[in-house]
């Protein structure tokens, strides 16, 4: 009887501690989350027919625009970045790739830092920061679990979903709404044969 009651204490202390764990891991603002979201090795981002995804030194980004599909790979390679875009072109897609190295990248955008990484490019074309949500506590007010833009506030018609691994935001509503989801983790990438032999 001794041995059952410490297995049970034993299992309702691991269930409270790993409840606590996922709490303290949940993001308490967007600032919080897209710190999160920056500095992770493995992301992605929706919005609208635009999926961007990053893992590692590859990322991918895949659009659509009427009939036609868009793909675009961009790898890191030692001190290249390698970029394969395709077009969905009546129905097979057409590759062709590019390269640039890092120095001459640094040019174009005209940094004072070394770019380390995929994500380093890739917060410079963000359209979105976390500076942007600084006074976030006097601009969104919590209703039903949901962060929701202030009435007199610039972030009117907008709404924000937290959770651990993702964020989604909405600004407008019907068919109007733009909506952009934010999330940590995504599948390894692989870039296809086709593109590198274009």
């Amino acid at each position: 009887m001794k041995k059952k009651f410490v297995l049970v204490i034993a299992i309702v202390l691991i269930a409270v501690t790993t409840c606590v764990l996922l709490v303290g891991c949940a993001p308490k603002s967007p600032t919080d989350f897209l710190d999160k979201w920056l500095s992770s090795n493995s992301k992605s981002m929706k919005s609208g027919d635009t999926v961007i995804s990053i893992y590692g030194n590859v990322a991918v980004s895949k659009s659509k625009v009427g009939n036609e599909e868009f793909v675009s790979y961009t790898e890191l390679d030692g001190d290249n970045l390698n970029m394969y875009n395709g077009r969905n072109h009546n129905g097979k897609m057409v590759w062709s790739k590019s390269s640039m190295t890092m120095k001459e990248v640094k040019e174009m955008f005209r940094l004072e830092e070394d770019l380390k990484n995929i994500s380093d490019i890739f917060k410079l074309q963000m359209e979105i920061s976390p500076e942007e949500f600084k006074d976030f506590d006097k601009n969104f007010t919590k209703k039903d679990g949901v962060f929701v833009g202030n009435e007199d506030g610039k972030f009117k018609g907008t709404t924000i979903k937290l959770s651990a691994k993702e964020m989604v935001i909405t600004i407008g509503d019907g068919d109007k709404a733009v909506v952009t989801t934010y999330t940590i983790g995504c599948d390894k990438i692989s870039i296809p044969d086709e593109a590198k032999n274009a």
